[in-house]
C-alpha cells in the first residue's frame, strides 16, 4: 500500500481523478474546497505520475459565492475540463453547471464558462457527470458531455438534462430532456460513458414513484438522440444514514458507469454499478451489458465482504489497455465502527472478481473532523478511480486519519 496525503490539513472531500492517457504522468484530482467556509473548488495536478501535487483553486463566476460537486475529464492532446457547480449562498440557490477548461495540460484553466444558468430554487441545476470522448475508433473522438440533475419548482419535480461540446467546452448545445418529468426530489446525480464506437450511456438512479430503479438511455449518434429508457436494474435503495449507531452521515444511492473500450474480448461491455440494500445491508452490486446496453445481465454483489456489514459510495472504471475491472468502495468490514477503502477487481471481463482488496492502510473515523459534524454530517457523496497503461490503480477517497477530512491517494 502507498496511501499518500494529497490536500493539506482542512477538510476536502469529494474527489475525482482524470489522467492523461499520452503522457501518463499528468494527473488531476478535483476537491470540495470547505477551508474558506464557503465551498469552493480546488484543482491538485501533478506532472510525475501522482508523487507529488500543486493545488490552484478555481474561483466561481461573477455573482456566485461558491462552486463544489467538481470532476474532471482529459481529452486528447492537453484539454482538461472540470465541471462543477456554481451557487449562491445565505441562502443556497441559483445553482447552475460551470465548466473549467485547461488546453495546456491543466497547467492553467479559465474563468468558468456557464453551461446552464439557474434560477433560485426555481430552477436548480445539480451534481454533474463530465466526459470528454477518448474511444480511439470513435468519429465523435473530443466531443465532451455533461448530464446533470434538475430540480425545478422549489424541488417538487426533477429530471436530468444532457448537453454536449463540440469545440472542447467553449460552446454547449441546448440541453436535451432525457427522464420523465418526475414529482419531488427523485434522483440524484448521472453517470456518463463512452463506448468504443462513440456510443454514449448516460444513467441515472430514479428513487420513485414506485420501486428504485436504475435507468439508462444510448445515443448512436454523439448525442444528438436518445434511444427510449432502459432498465439496468430494479434498485433496492441503501438507508441514508446507514443503520450503524455512530454513522450519521448521508450515504445517497448513485448511477456509475463505465465501459471497456480495450482491444480485447470484452470490447464493448457496458458496466453498470451502484450500491443496494437487497440484502438487507448495504453491498456493491453490478449489471453488464453486453449488447450496446440493450439488455443488462441479471445483477450480482461484486464485493466480498461479510453478510451484515455496510459497503457504500462506490465508484468503476475499466482499462482502456487490458479491459480490467475495478470497483472502489467504503465499507466497515474491519471495524464495525470505522470505515475502510476496499478494491474489487475482475480480469476477465465481470466474470469473476479477485479476493477484494484492502486499499486503505489504516482505519478512519468518519465522525472525526469537528467542522463537519453539525446539522448532519458529511463525508461527501462520491470518490475516484483510474488505471493508467502500466496497470497502477489510482484510487483517491476522502479520509479522516489525520482528524480533519483530507484526500489519500494509493497507486
Amino acid at each position: 500500500m502507498a496511501n499518500q496525503q494529497i490536500t493539506p490539513s482542512g477538510p476536502q472531500q469529494e474527489p475525482s481523478i482524470a489522467l492523461n492517457n499520452l503522457d501518463q504522468s499528468t494527473i488531476l484530482v478535483t476537491t470540495n474546497d470547505l477551508r474558506s467556509g464557503n465551498n469552493m473548488t480546488t484543482v491538485y495536478r501533478s506532472i510525475n505520475a501522482g508523487v507529488s501535487y500543486a493545488q490552484t483553486l478555481l474561483s466561481p463566476p461573477p455573482g456566485f459565492d461558491a462552486s463544489g460537486d467538481g470532476i474532471a475529464a482529459f481529452g486528447y492532446a492537453q484539454t482538461f475540463l472540470v465541471a462543477a457547480t456554481a451557487l449562491t449562498v445565505n441562502p443556497v440557490q441559483n445553482s447552475s453547471i460551470i465548466v473549467y477548461r485547461s488546453t495546456d495540460n491543466g497547467a492553467t484553466f479559465s474563468t468558468p464558462i456557464i453551461v446552464n444558468q439557474g434560477f433560485g430554487t426555481a430552477v436548480y441545476n445539480d451534481k454533474p457527470a463530465l466526459t470528454i470522448d477518448t474511444a480511439n475508433g470513435s468519429p465523435y473522438l473530443g466531443h465532451a458531455y455533461i448530464a446533470y440533475t434538475r430540480y425545478f419548482n422549489n424541488f417538487t419535480q426533477s429530471e436530468t438534462l444532457f448537453q454536449r461540446s463540440l469545440d472542447q467546452g467553449l460552446t454547449w448545445s441546448p440541453p436535451i430532456l432525457l427522464t420523465n418529468q418526475v414529482q419531488g426530489v427523485t434522483s440524484f446525480g448521472s453517470t456518463i460513458a463512452i463506448g468504443p464506437q462513440g456510443d454514449v450511456y448516460v444513467g441515472w438512479m430514479q428513487y420513485g414513484p414506485g420501486t428504485p430503479q436504475y435507468l439508462m438511455r444510448r445515443s448512436l449518434d454523439g448525442g444528438v438522440t436518445f434511444g427510449p429508457i432502459v432498465t439496468v436494474s430494479m434498485v433496492s435503495l441503501v438507508p441514508t444514514p446507514l443503520p450503524v449507531p455512530t454513522f450519521g452521515f448521508r450515504v445517497l444511492t448513485i448511477a456509475y458507469m463505465a465501459t471497456d473500450i480495450s482491444p480485447f474480448n470484452g470490447q464493448g461491455i457496458v458496466y453498470a454499478v451502484w450500491q443496494d440494500n437487497r440484502t438487507g445491508s448495504a453491498h456493491i452490486f453490478m449489471s453488464r451489458s453486453t449488447d450496446r446496453g440493450n439488455t443488462w445481465s441479471v445483477a450480482k454483489q461484486i464485493d466480498d465482504s461479510p453478510a451484515g456489514t455496510q459497503n457504500f459510495l462506490p465508484n468503476a472504471t475499466v482499462s482502456r489497455d487490458t479491459g480490467a475491472f475495478k470497483a472502489m468502495y467504503y465499507t466497515n468490514r474491519v471495524t464495525s465502527n470505522l470505515i475502510d477503502v476496499f478494491l474489487a477487481e475482475s480480469n476477465d471481463a465481470g466474470n469473476s472478481f479477485l479476493p477484494n482488496r484492502r486499499i486503505t492502510g489504516v482505519s478512519f473515523n468518519p465522525n472525526a473532523d469537528p467542522s463537519l459534524g453539525l446539522p448532519t454530517p458529511s463525508i461527501g457523496d462520491y470518490n475516484g478511480l483510474e488505471i493508467n497503461a502500466a496497470g497502477t490503480t489510482f484510487v483517491v477517497w476522502m479520509d479522516t486519519r489525520t482528524g480533519s477530512q483530507n484526500i489519500f491517494e494509493d497507486r
